[in-house]
């Protein structure tokens, strides 16, 4: 043993693990590999974009800096949004409430303390046009964090406004099948109802609304369970090969659909590990689609990554130091050449943000814009014989994975729970590691203080939800209940035929429906029952 190995031992701060947190094995340094630079890398924006998108990257464009809000109803939501922009946020983003993330109205007999408490409550087309009233929704762009019915209802939005939906920007995340795994369960959405519907929706879409972007696959949700980075790319590309291979059978092809998507990523604490990620997906993602799905358009083989700071590494205890934890997670995102990026609140994993917590999350992406030189140059890692190893092995490691789904299929495999045990066993894995010590989490199982203080939450007060509550029931006692009823029908009518449902969607929000009363529609024209919970029967007489 060496001296420094010696004296290693016996400082405080030493490495305490060799492989990254992705499970990869590492060396204590890198060389040359075998590597073909125009095949597997080439400049930024050429085939196959594993150095980045686009050619001058940030120079051309900077990221969308997005800020998520979303608590109470509406009206306090647009606050947020608004002290957000004033705090110089360049996207708005609106997180859902557990009720509207899972299409059911806030008067649910099940889910009614949860209304406005995580998230936004916007069960109805006005909801929608109160919390976005005086922003034009041609020219600003709106991402719902919302994965149901979110894009029938800005449509009907728009169609009230009078926009030209050819121009109509924003986007949301359609990726049932990820939800379906995450713990919303089957009976919240079934697995092939939720494929058939995401299909649906993006084939109407790309077609209908050609800026607006479809956060597809949710890549973010399936990390956030524990899986790794290569598990993320593994999951997110099998469901995006059979929605292609579906929307194919249909006419729509790669290059119509594609140039539409963009992945939900997150950026995780394992920076360099992070970087590789995104090198890799972006170069399993172009090969992909030009090899596997005939795509000719470049457009459709150049990936766009919309990231978010990984929430699952904020921690409770001394909830400070998810600060550093965010800027990090950051960086990495923009070194691996992502389009648009959110910071996770220090408080994140306390409760809704407070406004000084989103501010400074805003405040993290400003100082790294503009003082801390990450996004000058393209792919600034790049030729780092450690990151093009990693990214190689990432790769490799995905492809493996992915093999593995496709074999059982994906819709299968998110069926029978496959993927479920993937994400448990991973989580089982790395709580095991905490408790040897393996991995250390700064102030939970190490430099942990035994007198920290209580956070500061921030608290919705019960009076919004009350307002909320009782404007939701003027609004559907003044509806017109025949033309509802009609309507309805129609939705109905379009799902048993199996075609395509998104247009009468649209003209159902315009005649009032509710989220839950469509999406409960929809089940039950696909053969399901009308409310997950079996506490409520459909008012419109489609009984199963």
């Amino acid at each position: 043993m060496t001296t420094w190995e010696i004296d290693s031992e016996d400082i405080s701060v030493r490495l305490s693990r060799t492989r990254t947190w992705g499970g990869l094995d590492t060396e204590s340094h890198y060389g040359p590999g075998p590597l073909d630079y125009r095949r597997d890398l080439g400049d930024p924006g050429e085939f196959p974009f594993t150095r980045g998108s686009y050619p001058r990257m940030y120079r051309g464009r900077m990221w969308t800096l997005r800020n998520i809000v979303g608590y109470g109803g509406p009206e306090d939501t647009r606050e947020g949004v608004e002290a957000a922009l004033k705090a110089g946020g360049a996207g708005i983003d609106v997180v859902s409430d557990v009720p509207t993330g899972q299409a059911m109205d806030p008067d649910h007999p099940v889910l009614g303390p949860d209304v406005g408490l995580e998230g936004c409550s916007m069960p109805t087309v006005d909801d929608l046009d109160l919390l976005t009233r005086d922003i034009d929704l041609t020219k600003t762009d709106v991402a719902w964090h919302t994965v149901m019915m979110t894009y029938p209802m800005v449509l009907a939005l728009a169609r009230r406004r009078g926009y030209d939906p050819s121009k109509l920007q924003g986007g949301h995340m359609p990726d049932h099948l990820t939800h379906a795994i995450i713990g919303w369960g089957h009976g919240v959405i079934p697995p092939a109802l939720g494929h058939r519907y995401h299909t649906d929706c993006l084939a109407y879409a790309c077609r209908h609304t050609p800026k607006w972007a479809s956060g597809f696959p949710q890549g973010y949700e399936i990390r956030e369970l524990g899986i790794g980075p290569a598990g993320e790319i593994a999951v997110g590309m099998a469901i995006v090969n059979q929605t292609l291979a579906d929307l194919a059978a249909r006419g729509v092809s790669a290059d119509e659909v594609a140039p539409t998507l963009a992945w939900i990523s997150t950026s995780g604490i394992d920076l360099f590990e992070e970087v590789a990620k995104f090198r890799a997906l972006r170069r399993i993602w172009a090969r992909t689609m030009r090899e596997r799905h005939g795509a000719r358009d470049e457009r459709a083989m150049r990936l766009r990554i919309s990231c978010h700071s990984s929430g699952r590494t904020m921690t409770y205890q001394q909830p400070l130091n998810n600060i550093v934890r965010g800027a990090s997670e950051m960086i990495a995102a923009l070194c691996g050449g992502v389009q648009s990026m959110e910071v996770c609140s220090y408080d994140e994993a306390i409760g809704i943000p407070t406004p000084e917590a989103r501010e400074l999350a805003i405040r993290t992406q400003q100082i790294v814009a503009h003082e801390v030189g990450a996004a000058r140059v393209a792919d600034p890692l790049g030729g780092s014989w450690y990151v093009e190893a990693l990214t190689d092995r990432v790769e490799a490691k995905a492809l493996r994975l992915l093999a593995e789904i496709e074999k059982i299929g994906i819709v299968k495999a998110v069926s029978d729970g496959v993927l479920e045990r993937w994400c448990e066993d991973a989580e089982m894995r790395q709580l095991e590691e905490m408790e040897t010590g393996e991995r250390i989490i700064v102030g939970v199982n190490r430099f942990a203080r035994p007198d920290e203080p209580e956070p500061r939450r921030f608290a919705v007060e019960r009076w919004r939800i009350d307002r909320h509550l009782r404007r939701f029931a003027e609004f559907k006692a003044a509806r017109d209940p025949e033309r509802l009823a009609r309507r309805m029908d129609d939705v109905y009518a379009a799902v048993r035929a199996g075609g395509e449902f998104h247009g009468a969607l649209v003209e159902a929000f315009l005649a009032g429906a509710t989220i839950g009363e469509a999406w409960g529609t929809v089940r039950v024209a696909a053969g399901y029952p009308y409310d997950a919970f079996d506490a409520l029967d459909s008012p419109f007489g489609h009984l199963r």
